[in-house]
């Protein structure tokens, strides 16, 4: 009892966790059961919900993507959507928001002094690195764009890299949601979420990511 009161204490400078988790995604929610500091936030399922889903006519994909594919984005959309106006409107500071394929690093996490950490942008605590412009950029190299990168906050250039995923995006405070719910909602046609969010990197609106990642995918989850 005295570990778990001192791993209390310890999580209290921890943000809340939230996990996108379909309920009937038992096996990948397993991972995270035994464990508290993870908070599952129940996913909109876009195939059983179909055209129900408000998103589902919003959302701008492939012209040629099979409708179970255009379901399944919607839902996803909404999934994060949801979770981003539930810390709106809940008013939850210190948030950062997961899919149930990624882990964090505990260790990595607990060093860090959240309230030293920029206030004034969503900050990308793990996501994929890809080309500035185009995925068929044969020229750009993920080892190269890495050397550059400092231990703790960097600031997205957005000349070098793009940042995709949504698997590890933080809020230091709940305004910083309400900003990235205001400007992606009002859209009357959207992208995926990340790909939105890509647009806000290139505007300056969204500024930072921590390196080393601090969510990172669990791969076997990650190919389910």
């Amino acid at each position: 009892d005295k570990k778990r009161t001192k791993r209390s204490q310890k999580s209290s400078n921890l943000p809340k966790i939230f996990v996108i988790n379909l309920r009937r995604d038992k096996e990948k929610w397993s991972k995270y059961k035994k464990d508290d500091r993870y908070i599952r936030f129940s996913a909109c399922n876009g195939v059983e919900m179909s055209k129900e889903n408000p998103y589902f006519d919003r959302l701008q994909i492939m012209w040629n993507a099979a409708d179970r594919k255009k379901k399944c984005t919607a839902g996803i959309l909404n999934s994060h959507m949801s979770i981003i106006k539930k810390i709106v409107n809940q008013k939850i500071n210190q948030a950062l928001v997961i899919e149930d394929e990624a882990v964090i690093d505990f260790k990595l996490l607990e060093k860090i002094n959240l309230d030293k950490l920029p206030q004034d942008s969503i900050i990308y605590f793990g996501g994929t690195l890809h080309p500035p412009d185009t995925f068929k950029n044969k020229t750009w190299s993920h080892e190269e764009t890495i050397k550059s990168f400092k231990r703790g906050i960097n600031h997205i250039d957005t000349k070098k890299f793009r940042i995709l995923g949504g698997h590890g995006y933080y809020f230091p405070k709940w305004e910083i949601a309400k900003d990235l719910l205001d400007k992606v909602d009002s859209k009357k046609k959207m992208r995926a979420l990340d790909s939105e969010m890509v647009k806000l990197q290139r505007s300056g609106d969204i500024k930072y990511f921590y390196y080393p990642a601090i969510s990172y995918l669990k791969m076997d989850d990650a190919k389910k």
